[in-house]
């Protein structure tokens, strides 16, 4: 018979391991609906694409909404805390970007399912996996719960990558799976290296800041640096940025945005609690590879006459923007990152539903299609040259608040540091902003100042949703009047 002292431990090791799971109910909700989602296609195999899709919309959604009511739940109460074994760390501002993501997830499967769009197995597997990689990614508090966070974001990724079966779908797939294998394992290596100098893979307490700037600087440099591999790839940071365009290219409207999204706001939210315990110089090789993404990510997308392509490279350009509250003090950087956050994620979901035209075939020159259709769908070409000017930051957006108060921060933190690359990545950021404004009025000048050709879409699937484009400008525009409505 088993005497006290002897249950004792297994009793604290699984309190431990159950620790604070009441702080991560949404999340361990969609982790749990990735498995009955598998399971559900049990009763769905054979079945017509049209049932089928149907059941796993509604699957999909079930899970999705109960998941953000928690996490409203959890947002409105303001829980923190740490949950099994420090793994994970819950605060206010991961609290509210979780909430955004899920919120961003419901509302792409309903924009999918309105316009009557096929929901595979496979789609359903990789939206979900992304969706669980990124609300426990910016939970992260430990190397090891980051590493295993992000490989969920990657295989999600990877699935809907690979859903496209032909040449060209298999020409970006490739490509970017092996870059992403190559920076996982260099990710993985640089952990080792960390944990080699600091003892412990915890981000919590001073040991790992002790280790990183006590130790030799070449030896923390390059830790850092391969860890900065994994976590930047999923940013599309320059120089990791080249699979992006190619995989935009061969994805529809709602897994480009979903892409584009969700990756971006967890791994920013990740940076901003983790930079503190990198040494004071890393401060400015962030603020050059943020001006290098800035400048690759806007010129290119100056010299695409590619839709998708111009777009990718604008989500490019947005992740350098976006991730640039790694600068900025935690309070002022958590309120930037989430209001950035909604009005990005807003436009780039308005944006990329009005440009997709459904079709398979990709063509090296397709701005040609949207000529003239400003005059034959007036509501189709108004709202898309708001999107495009949301996506720029132009009054009265609530883009143009987001924008003007990364600037703001930005200015604030050189004149705190005095750091030569925070004031080019300042100067850089206002020229490459203005830059935008050329490739993004592309597509609407083909809108207004073109005649319709037989190239043209022939058929609008969104511009029949009007109470869609209704609710996303409303918000843009209402974020631009109240935007201490969205701050953190």
């Amino acid at each position: 018979m088993l005497t006290q002292s002897s249950e004792n431990p297994l009793d604290l090791i699984l309190s431990q391991i159950t620790q604070g799971f009441s702080f991560i109910l949404p999340e361990l909700i969609i982790l749990c609906w990735i498995v009955t989602s598998i399971f559900s296609e049990l009763f769905l195999h054979g079945r017509t694409v049209k049932f089928a899709s149907s059941w796993r919309y509604f699957i999909a959604q079930i899970g999705l909404l109960l998941a953000l009511v928690l996490g409203f739940q959890r947002m409105y109460v303001g829980l923190e805390g740490f949950v099994c074994f420090n793994l994970f760390a819950v605060n206010p501002t991961s609290n509210i970007l979780n909430t955004i993501i899920l919120f961003i997830g419901l509302l792409i499967t309903i924009l999918n399912q309105t316009q009557q769009k096929a929901f595979t197995h496979e789609e359903k597997i990789g939206f979900l996996s992304i969706l669980s990689g990124a609300l426990f990614t910016s939970i992260s508090y430990h190397w090891l719960s980051i590493y295993l966070s992000l490989e969920l974001m990657s295989i999600g990724t990877y699935l809907l990558v690979g859903i496209r079966k032909d040449s060209e779908g298999a020409r970006a797939g490739l490509p970017y799976v092996l870059f992403g294998i190559a920076t996982s394992a260099i990710f993985l290596y640089g952990i080792s290296l960390v944990y080699g100098m600091s003892g412990t893979l915890s981000l919590q307490g001073e040991a790992m800041v002790r280790a990183l700037n006590s130790q030799n600087p070449y030896l923390v440099g390059v830790a850092l640096s391969f860890v900065s591999a994994g976590i930047l790839f999923k940013m599309a940071w320059a120089p990791f940025h080249p699979w992006n365009p190619d995989v935009m290219e061969t994805l529809p409207a709602s897994w480009m945005s979903w892409i584009s999204i969700a990756p971006k706001i967890a791994v920013a939210g990740l940076g901003l609690r983790i930079v503190h315990l990198f040494p004071t110089l890393s401060i400015d090789v962030i603020a050059i590879l943020a001006l290098l993404t800035l400048l690759i990510g806007n010129f290119g997308a100056l010299l695409q006459t590619n839709t998708k392509r111009l777009l990718a490279y604008s989500s490019i350009a947005h992740g350098g923007f976006m991730a640039m509250v790694w600068l900025f003090p935690y309070q002022d950087g958590s309120q930037a990152l989430v209001f950035y956050s909604v009005v990005y994620s807003l436009s780039v979901i308005l944006v990329f539903y009005l440009t997709d035209n459904q079709q398979e075939e990709i063509s090296k020159n397709d701005l040609g299609q949207f000529a003239g259709l400003g005059k034959s769908y007036p509501i189709y070409g108004i709202s898309l040259l708001l999107g495009f000017l949301a996506l720029t930051g132009i009054p009265p957006l609530g883009t143009f608040w987001a924008k003007l108060n990364y600037f703001g921060l930005l200015w604030n933190s050189y004149q705190i540091s005095q750091s030569k690359a925070i004031l080019a990545l300042f100067v850089g950021a206002i020229l490459t902003t203005a830059t935008s404004l050329f490739f993004y009025l592309k597509i609407p000048f083909q809108l207004y100042f073109k005649s319709k050709t037989d190239a043209s879409i022939s058929t609008i699937s969104i511009h029949k949703n009007y109470w869609i484009i209704a609710l996303l400008g409303f918000v843009l525009f209402f974020a631009f009047f109240f935007p201490n409505f969205f701050r953190a």
